[in-house]
């Protein structure tokens, strides 16, 4: 029984390690490769969502020790580099970092123009109260001068 469980478990994680689909992959080929003018197989297509996969688990394998080692529960960008590092992918880690680098320079730009926003929206409200409380204030006047009539 317990034999049972435990190839159901293996083949369940089998069935999710190399699950990655395989218009996922095919589109990456076609999107940054030139393939334009090749068919791919489909076996060669779900060879490569196993290879995906694999590469997948080994570089998280390398950055859950880097986390351990920090005594961390959590994986970060910074754990997967060196992982990728740590393995001698030295021409995926440099491309990583400036992908990344990139990408924290468009989320500071996109951060800066929605503060910005955020700014004048404020003003627009301080003003927009500011003139509510003189038309309050004139309202409240009329009111005293209608009542002392």
């Amino acid at each position: 029984m317990e034999n049972k469980n435990n190839i159901e478990n293996i083949n369940l994680i089998k069935e999710t390690m190399f699950g990655l689909p395989n218009s996922v992959i095919l589109k990456t080929i076609h999107n940054n490769v030139n393939l334009k003018n090749y068919k791919i197989r489909k076996e060669a297509v779900q060879t490569l969502s196993k290879c995906l996969s694999m590469f997948i688990l080994y570089i998280t394998d390398g950055a859950l020790e880097h986390c351990e080692n920090e005594k961390r529960s959590t994986i970060f960008t910074r754990d997967i580099l060196n992982s990728l590092d740590d393995s001698l992918f030295l021409e995926i880690h440099d491309e990583l970092r400036k992908q990344i680098s990139i990408q924290e320079e468009k989320n500071k730009m996109e951060n800066s123009k929605e503060n910005e926003k955020i700014e004048e929206t404020n003003k627009n409200n301080e003003n927009n109260t500011q003139i509510n409380a003189r038309e309050q204030n004139k309202d409240d006047f009329d009111i005293l001068l209608q009542a002392l009539e």
